[in-house]
């Protein structure tokens, strides 16, 4: 009988190929003290950019049982995104003052993005962007 070895050369061949795929990787990926700088940039001018909670409603759906259930926070802020094909441009700006309507009526801070896009959709997001008071204004 003939015994086999524990390895054979394309086991070898497979692991160095692979070895060379991760060390490529990781030389053509981006700079992680880059990604970094560009963050702190961005959130500088925000307080956060996740999202607490989300929700897609039907066009025309009453949605202030949802604001008032969600935002429970002053530095919580809605966003109303709307994405609209360009021949639905004013059924799109209708819905979202119609929105922004029921926001105020809640006592929510919103703000409105409409976009163009293939498909219509809205998107309603709650995120803190609001830093909380520090009691340090001057009284005028």
């Amino acid at each position: 009988m003939i015994g086999r070895a524990a390895s054979s050369w394309q086991t070898i061949t497979a692991d160095l190929a692979l070895i060379l795929f991760l060390v490529t990787a990781q030389a053509a990926g981006p700079d992680p003290e880059n990604i970094a700088g560009e963050v702190s940039e961005r959130q500088s001018s925000l307080v956060g950019t996740t999202a607490v909670a989300v929700h897609r409603p039907y066009r025309g759906e009453p949605v202030g049982e949802w604001f008032a259930s969600t935002v429970v926070d002053p530095r919580q802020i809605v966003t109303i995104s709307i994405y609209y094909t360009p021949h639905l441009l004013p059924e799109a700006l209708e819905e979202g003052q119609r929105l922004l309507d029921e926001a105020d009526a809640a006592g929510i801070t919103a703000r409105l993005m409409m976009m163009k896009g293939s498909v219509d959709t809205t998107v309603l997001s709650v995120e803190y962007l609001r830093a909380e008071e520090d009691g340090t204004d001057i009284a005028l």
